[in-house]
């Protein structure tokens, strides 16, 4: 398949292009820069910034499929940037359906989406189609791009696919300042880890694992299996853990003296989120394959041999 991967130099885009390219697709990466993360891919990469509808005239007219992955995320950048995260996830996100609407034959889109559109939920574990409060900018401009997502599937037939992820961590090329990396750094520094409120309750999802979803989700997509089409699916671990017990678990695997520091929880965060991901195993064959151990040891020992490629 031709396939277009908008964030296609990001931490979770730069993965699912090495994978589809040694697969044997034919790739097209849209990015506002491009670094190491996909220095050894063939694959055409082309520069622009999804907020300018203009940009998507150069990257081409034919795609069977479009991963659009580009955004800012991390929740507390979406506080502090509110502005700008809104244009990159909700206008970049108009704009990439407005070309995908616009193309012959339309192609199917898959949208990399957020367990913050829930925002607190009701009940544990959490399913698709529990009611969306999310409590942040970033879970509310994912929100607004499904909605877009909904709209354009009504308005002009396009098909796609919401695929909501939970705390991915696992590579080298995340965003440092997210709680993973930032744990895993000061805890292999000896220095303190601090922790705001540390009761709230995640689901952590290891980068291989979500890879594996959307890899079957695309197979689907080839193979002309509509079970995938305008579907949403949650690809996370299913299990909870304590941003504390997290921490101390932090300290173990990296045989770290580090203290933890208790800060005030902060009210953009969630409290609690477990996946139900039944969906996504009755119809994907998804089963995540790592525990938050195995994850984290499998993380230390990429960060410290610095491999990316998985």
């Amino acid at each position: 398949m031709k396939i277009l991967i908008t964030g296609g130099d990001g931490f979770i885009g730069s993965h699912l292009a090495e994978i589809l390219e040694s697969k044997g697709h034919e790739l097209v990466l849209l990015d506002v820069k491009f670094s190491n993360n996909t220095e050894g891919l063939v694959s055409q990469k082309v520069l622009g910034d999804i907020q300018d509808l203009e940009t998507f005239s150069r990257v081409g007219e034919r795609f069977n499929l479009i991963i659009h992955t580009a955004a800012l995320s991390r929740v507390e950048r979406g506080e502090e940037r509110s502005e700008e995260c809104l244009k990159i996830n909700v206008i970049g996100s108009l704009n990439l359906l407005k070309f995908a609407n616009n193309l012959k034959p339309k192609p199917h889109v898959l949208f990399t989406s957020s367990r913050e559109v829930y925002g607190d939920p009701l009940e544990l574990p959490v399913k698709e189609d529990h009611p969306r409060k999310p409590i942040s900018v970033y879970g509310v401009s994912k929100l607004a791009a499904e909605e877009l997502f909904a709209y354009f599937a009504r308005k002009g037939g396009l098909k796609y696919t919401l695929m909501r992820f939970s705390n991915v961590y696992g590579s080298p090329r995340d965003l440092p300042e997210r709680v993973i990396p930032k744990f895993m750094k000061s805890a292999l520094e000896d220095k303190p880890i601090t922790v705001f409120g540390g009761e709230q309750i995640l689901d952590f999802t290891f980068i291989d694992d979500v890879l594996r979803g959307v890899i079957r989700v695309v197979e689907k997509i080839e193979n002309g299996d509509e079970s995938v089409t305008n579907e949403v699916f949650n690809i996370a671990s299913g299990r909870g853990t304590s941003v504390m017990e997290l921490a101390n678990l932090m300290i173990n695997v990296c045989n770290s003296s580090s203290k933890i520091e208790v800060k005030p929880a902060r009210s953009f965060d969630v409290r609690r989120f477990i996946a139900d991901c039944s969906k996504a195993k009755k119809i994907l064959g998804y089963r995540p394959r790592y525990s938050l151990l195995q994850g984290l040891k499998d993380y230390k020992k990429r960060l410290l041999s610095q491999r990316t490629v998985i």
